[in-house]
Parts: structure tokens; sequence; C-alpha cells
């Protein structure tokens, strides 16, 4: 059977291929496109920003709170992805995180067939797309408040829903507690899509992302907003902590 440290070591390999950018110019030198885990203590491994906790099942890295108030599309991306639009920013790349995912075991969704998903994500797109599938996760933020003290939350719990009916006045409710899904993104083009477009975790369905929120008003792009009463200040520094729940 392989063990921890020869199944890190195959996956590292498939990484450095697969997560390949694109060839520098001749006569440039080609730029890092990917750290090695490394062992840090007992079963926790740190690839670049991302730390990976086998025992716990975690994967963690830092990110910050991007917004306070506002329409949302995306729960977390990187500087370069979408961030006007979402509640958190960080600067560990996506690869890195997959990668660290991949590590604990997650699957994913399974890679589009030709066709089924275009480059640019859209409603005619989404229409042809297979539903998402993938791995249950949870996802807290650590962060410490006015006085010091270290919180956790649940990141949902910054998020609210506004659900817009023709029969009564739209009416905006706290997002539902419970789990995400990882779905793991794919490769277009020989492009891994989540780390082109920066997108760590979607709000509004977008198989890019490496995390997609499954819960009801996920496809529409009018329905999320920061929960600006509970929503710590903007940049504060968080621990965002990803959580792979037993199958």
């Amino acid at each position: 059977m392989l063990n921890f440290m020869r199944i890190i070591t195959l996956l590292f390999a498939f990484a450095a291929a697969a997560f390949a950018d694109t060839p520098a110019e001749e006569n440039k030198p080609a730029a890092e496109t990917f750290k090695a885990p490394k062992e840090v203590a007992p079963g926790v491994f740190e690839i670049g920003l991302v730390r990976v906790d086998k025992s716990a099942g975690t994967v963690s890295f830092p990110a910050k709170v991007n917004m306070v108030d506002g329409l949302l599309e995306y729960l977390l991306v990187t500087p370069q992805g979408p961030a006007h639009e979402s509640l958190f920013v960080s600067d560990a790349p996506p690869k890195e995180v997959h990668m660290a995912m991949l590590l604990l075991g997650a699957k994913g969704m399974a890679q589009p067939k030709d066709g089924a998903i275009a480059g640019r994500i859209d409603s005619e797109s989404l229409a042809r797309a297979p539903k998402l599938t993938g791995d249950k996760i949870t996802i807290t933020a650590v962060w410490k408040d006015k006085a010091g003290k270290e919180q956790v939350t649940r990141v949902e719990r910054w998020i609210v829903r506004m659900i817009v009916s023709r029969k009564k006045a739209s009416e905006t409710v706290p997002a539902e507690d419970g789990p995400w899904l990882y779905t793991g993104s794919f490769f277009y083009d020989n492009r891994f899509i989540a780390q082109t477009e920066g997108a760590h975790a979607a709000l509004v369905t977008y198989p890019g992302a490496l995390i997609n929120n499954p819960r009801t008003g996920s496809n529409d792009d009018h329905e999320w907003f920061v929960n600006k009463e509970s929503v710590p200040p903007k940049d504060t520094p968080v621990t965002f902590t990803i959580k792979l729940e037993p199958k």
C-alpha cells in the first residue's frame, strides 16, 4: 500500500505537469509554477501559503475581508479575480489550494466533456452543463475582534439572501447553515480555470471555481449580499479553513 509521502510525491508530479503555465519565451527563465508540499509537523504540510492538516482533514490559508456591503457573486477570489463582487480575497493560488484538497482525498467533479462547458461561463453554457457534483465541505473563518479576542464563524453567516416574489415585498434572510460543494474546477484549452480566473469559491453557480454554493438561489446573480450587520471591518485578516466532510 502506498504511504502518504508516496502519495504526495505522485500528486506533486501530477500537479506540476497539469498546472504548468504557458512555456516561457525563448532565452527567458521559466517562472516557478508550483511549490512542492513541505512537511512542517507530523501529518501537517505546507504548499506555499496553504497548510494541510491530514489528521484534522483541513486546508487553511490567509485571506481578508474584501466587502462589507453590497451584491455578491463570489465568496472568495484572488486579487486578480473578480474582487469587486467577492466577500473575501486571498493571495493563495487556487492551484495550490486544489493540490492541498487532493492530498486530503477530495475528488471534485468529473472533467466536463469537450463542448459541455464553454470557455466563457454564461446562462447558455450552464444550461448545457451537467449538474455540479463534488465533495461536501464546511468553511470557517478565524479572526480577531476589536478587543483582540479570537473568533470563529461559519462563512455563510456573513451572507444574506434576498428573495424577490411577485406576490409580496422582497425579503432578506440569512444564508442557510450547511456544507459547501468542493467541485475542484476543470481544465479548458490547457488552462486550469480556477487559477486563470482567480476563482476560489462562487456563490452563483460557476463550474470554473474550486468551490460552489449548493443552496437554493445559487443560479441567480441578484440574490446574494453581504450581511453587513455581522461581517468584520474591511481588510480584517482571516484564516480561511476548508474541512473535508467524511464520505
